[in-house]
């Protein structure tokens, strides 16, 4: 009776270990994959929501495993990024530079505005929620992206 007893008491630690083994939680990195489209520039110090500013088109970014591409309507961009915790890394950002519209300068100018001189890497918080995509560029300054 008592080997029996030790016997279930083992198997329930083990159903419990393997049970709590559960790797079908998704990453941030997983949450990030894919497409996403530019819908709207917030300052939530001023409260000034900017959509579209000229109906150039959609600004869209594709993030993969650990590289990036997109377009801003006339130009295209591209890259390699790491990420950790809620902080992409640009380690790699370039672009073409054909006669911007407002809409996409505006994008290209919060993505430059996040490099560091010292490791000479985009630092760029970010959270996701949901569909949602919220990259903050600039103290209290977002850009707000959706996925397609």
């Amino acid at each position: 009776m008592k080997n029996a007893m030790k016997m279930l008491t083992l198997l329930f630690i083990l159903a419990g270990i393997i049970g709590c083994n559960n790797d079908t939680s998704i990453s941030e990195q997983d949450e990030l994959l894919g497409t996403w489209e530019l819908t709207k520039f917030e300052n939530q110090t001023s409260t000034i929501t900017i959509t579209d500013l000229d109906n150039s088109g959609s600004i869209v970014i594709t993030f993969n495993e650990d590289n990036f591409e997109g377009n801003t309507g006339r130009n295209t961009f591209f890259g390699d990024y790491t990420e950790e915790e809620e902080v992409l890394m640009l380690t790699e950002y370039n672009s073409t530079e054909i006669n911007e519209s407002e809409w996409g300068q505006k994008f290209t100018n919060a993505i430059v505005s996040t490099y560091s001189t010292t490791d000479n890497y985009y630092h760029i918080l970010y959270t996701i929620y949901g569909t949602s995509l919220k990259i903050e560029y600039e103290p209290n300054r977002f850009m707000f992206f959706k996925k397609l």
